[in-house]
């Protein structure tokens, strides 16, 4: 069975539209604003996105921005248990975590860095002409550097909610 795609557009005066937004807020229903799902302040947990709120990225290369959203810690190990660690991490039933790239990290050190240790933090940034090798960022002195992959170092994870 083959679909149709169907284009409708409906005309509704601006005052019917107007007489329902009022009639919505009168019957104790939150402006999209003021529900749970709104923006969190820099830092601050936001619920039911399964961490920290850290702030906006730009989207690369034409990708869209997207908000970025810090989750759970783990201790030290190296990348590719660090990598397999937030692979299998789910919170608030999201399961789309993954190590932060280089940019990201320096968005956390720039606006969060009271939820790191002072200490080196995996990226998930492989070194561009040696795979043996990847980004870590320093959260005592804001330096990036890369380590070899069997070195063990903290990790963070993150996920992306991207802005519409």
């Amino acid at each position: 069975m083959q679909e149709k795609t169907i284009e409708l557009t409906v005309n509704v005066p601006t005052a019917l539209l107007v007489q329902a937004l009022v009639d919505n807020i009168m019957n104790g229903n939150p402006l999209p604003s003021d529900r749970d799902n709104s923006i969190p302040k820099i830092g601050t947990h936001w619920k039911a996105q399964g961490g920290i709120y850290a702030g906006v990225m730009s989207g690369l290369d034409g990708a869209p921005d997207y908000h970025l959203i810090v989750g759970p810690a783990f201790e030290y190990a190296t990348w590719d248990e660090q990598k397999l660690a937030v692979f299998r991490l789910s919170a608030d039933g999201f399961n789309d975590f993954t190590l932060p790239d280089r940019q990201e990290q320096a968005l956390q050190f720039a606006n969060v860095p009271e939820l790191f240790e002072s200490e080196w933090y995996w990226s998930g940034t492989q070194h561009a002409s040696n795979s043996d090798y990847a980004w870590c960022q320093g959260f005592g002195d804001g330096d990036q550097h890369c380590r070899n992959k069997d070195g063990k170092l903290r990790a963070r994870a993150v996920r992306r909610l991207i802005i519409q």
